[in-house]
């Protein structure tokens, strides 16, 4: 009798430690997750900044990048520069709301992402600028602008491609990057599973399944809406901290897109605990009906 009593102290206190476990590592499996997809496949990084290129302080900083890197590749008097800058702006600000420069936006942003996981795995061919950053370098042809630079005696006009560089990722987030890449790499795909192991280990060995299951359901459930809210909260004070402006805006832009993502692994995560409390609820009522 000792030894079963003992036994079934044992599982007890199994079942609390796996339950425990399954609700505090909720959070982190999903941020893991999350972190897991965006950061380290390219595609779905792509996805999420494409729409970015749209943003008006990222048009407009393109806009600057354009009309810098012409005036940079041109070799005419101070006077016919500061003469053509006006008519060269005009027109740069209706061609960064084009396709074209949409798809090279896209292209540099896949080069980026390459760059950054370059970075994260510690290869020593990383393109970085010189402060030691990685940055979006966007190639952008300027065939709209051919004509008004011919006409002000620029030579091979057409063959002008001003590159734009926007840095993003600062030398000394970098190490902090590193090993959140390293985490996120080897254990965010797997993170929910091992949750979901943790909670059915903790209601197979329970006494009663019914209150191992109601409390790993509630614990979901909290657990779940408050890393909602923490990723609502956060977002101000993690975007002061990013400099220049427009990399303020391409960052503030990519949380909330990629926060969106978030948000639907949390809804997840929320409708399983509802559900879990649902079939506690259901079972208990059928075994009280069965019991008269």
């Amino acid at each position: 009798m000792a030894r079963q009593a003992s036994g079934g102290g044992g599982r007890s206190v199994l079942s609390a430690v796996c339950g425990l476990l399954a609700i505090v590592l909720l959070p982190v499996s999903l941020v893991g997750f999350w972190a897991s997809v965006l950061l380290t496949r390219t595609d779905v990084f792509v996805e999420e900044l494409r729409p970015v290129v749209t943003k008006p302080q990222v048009q407009e900083a393109l806009t600057d990048g354009i009309v810098q890197g012409i005036l940079g590749a041109v070799d005419l008097r101070p006077a016919i520069e500061k003469a053509l800058e006006a008519p060269i702006r005009t027109q740069a600000a209706t061609l960064v709301a084009s396709p074209q420069v949409a798809s090279a936006w896209t292209t540099g942003i896949r080069a980026l992402h390459t760059q950054f996981i370059a970075v994260m795995q510690g290869r020593g061919d990383t393109e970085l600028d010189d402060q030691g950053r990685v940055s979006v370098r966007v190639t952008i042809p300027v065939p709209a602008l051919t004509s008004t630079l011919e006409q002000a005696g620029v030579p091979n006009a057409g063959a002008i491609a001003p590159v734009v560089t926007i840095p993003l990722v600062k030398a000394t987030d970098l190490q902090k990057a590193q090993t959140a890449y390293r985490i996120a790499d080897a254990w965010g795909p797997w993170a929910p599973l091992v949750v979901a192991a943790l909670a059915l280990l903790s209601i197979a060995l329970a006494r009663r399944w019914r209150a191992a299951t109601t409390l790993i359901g509630i614990g979901w459930v909290v657990t779940a809406l408050a890393l909602a809210l923490v990723v609502m909260v956060a977002r101000e004070p993690l975007m002061r901290r990013v400099d220049p402006e427009v990399a303020r805006t391409i960052a503030d832009a990519a949380y909330g897109l990629a926060a969106r993502n978030l948000y639907y692994e949390i809804a997840i995560a929320v409708g399983v605990g509802v559900v879990m409390l649902l079939v506690s609820a259901v079972t208990l009522a059928f075994g009280r009906r069965r019991a008269r």
